[in-house]
């Protein structure tokens, strides 16, 4: 085998740089091509950003743009507020409704540090979900960052119906914000679950993200709930490669496996799967989840099956 040393460069975070590696000749190509596969798959390039009508908006915007500076992603903004308005004769009042809300987002826009980062205004005409999609067919989404919406003063609330709608009716990755929190890099994260059957070459991206981005320490914790089968038992090999260790616990719920165990880890942040007829999805049917049912102070990143 012929050795011979080359420069050879390699990404972390946004930096480029030069590293020596003594490899053959063969296995360089490996190493190259093994690099760009993991660096495209991982890489964050567009971000969503949907904001109301509250106050934590424009805290919403700058956490995602700290998010996104950390891989020079581009952000796109979109109006997430729809006043409902039904009758006919109010249509001309939504339509007013509509264009103060997207000048109010773009002066926030406009006035906020952007880091150097490109930001743009996304309008949609119909259902919020649709224009989502539509956008995402168009650049190819890689997170929604969004606050919990709840959209009311109802303290019970933790999820309104748009960051719900988001989390079980898009197959994008959605990173949730709660409020007051300030993007922090997450150093450890808790991956709690009771399925460890993944489907979608696209699905672990956010976490293979987070450990290429952050080096991010990975916990799993499968919770086993009353009716799990064996199947359901069976975790991936590509997960248990991602992590640093596994915990297995017994509850009733996702969540109370995650209470039993959350103050041990003491994550950055908590990953839960959002399945067809999983627990998460259990908890939105409505499109709402209460505090009583699912509640963190912790950002909460929610990834799916993706094709």
């Amino acid at each position: 085998m012929q050795v011979f040393e080359r420069q050879v460069p390699y990404f972390f975070g946004n930096v480029l740089q030069q590293r020596q590696f003594l490899v053959g000749k063969g296995e360089a190509i490996f190493f190259l091509s093994t690099f760009a596969q993991t660096f495209f798959t991982t890489h964050m390039k567009n971000i969503l950003v949907p904001l109301g009508i509250s106050d934590n908006s424009e805290h919403t915007l700058g956490y995602a743009i700290d998010l996104a500076s950390t891989t020079q992603a581009a952000i796109y903004v979109m109006d997430s507020f729809n006043p409902g308005f039904r009758n006919a004769h109010l249509l001309n009042v939504k339509e007013v409704v509509n264009r103060n809300n997207f000048n109010r987002l773009k002066a926030m826009v406009k006035s906020i540090d952007n880091r150097g980062l490109s930001i743009q205004m996304v309008g949609y005409e119909g259902d919020f979900l649709v224009g989502v999609n539509a956008l995402d067919e168009k650049v190819g989404l890689d997170l929604i960052v969004c606050g919990p919406m709840p959209n009311s003063n109802n303290d019970a609330v933790f999820l309104g119906p748009t960051a719900g709608r988001l989390a079980k009716k898009t197959d994008i990755p959605v990173w949730i914000i709660p409020e007051g929190t300030h993007f922090q890099t997450p150093k450890k994260a808790l991956f709690a679950f009771k399925q460890g059957k993944v489907k979608g070459e696209r699905s672990l991206h956010p976490l293979k993200f987070l450990q290429t981005q952050f080096d991010t320490q990975l916990e799993l914790l499968l919770v086993k709930t009353p009716g799990n089968n064996r199947k359901e038992l069976h975790i991936d090999h590509e997960i248990v490669e991602l992590s640093d260790q596994m915990t297995s616990s017994e509850n009733a719920t996702i969540y109370q496996g995650v209470l039993e165990h959350f103050r041990e880890v003491h994550p950055d942040i908590l990953i839960v799967f959002a399945r067809k007829r999983g627990f998460f999805e259990k908890l939105i049917e409505s499109d709402v989840v209460f505090k009583k049912d699912f509640f963190t102070k912790t950002p909460l990143l929610v990834i799916k099956n993706r094709p």
